[in-house]
């Protein structure tokens, strides 16, 4: 089982572990648009929101890149990885 932000923020709303099909410049986009809009609130739950959705994203980000670094790792040290 994979731990994520998915599971911790919305395991009842998705597939476990679907957050992991978005690519780096999706989850980054989504962080960069969510910021953007939620400068341009003028209501402050809704920019609230906006910003808690935004750090979902950058946790979803930060945990592909340290699955997929130690995969990379782990494939290395057993020299899978030329």
């Amino acid at each position: 089982m994979t731990y994520g932000p998915s599971e911790k923020f919305h395991k009842d709303d998705y597939k476990e572990n679907a957050w992991m099909n978005y690519s780096y410049q999706e989850l980054a986009d989504w962080i960069h648009l969510l910021v953007k809009r939620a400068g341009h609130r003028s209501n402050s739950t809704k920019l609230n929101k906006d910003l808690y959705d935004a750090q979902n994203y950058l946790d979803m980000l930060k945990s592909k890149f340290i699955q997929e670094s130690t995969v990379l790792m782990e494939e290395f040290n057993r020299g899978e990885v030329a």
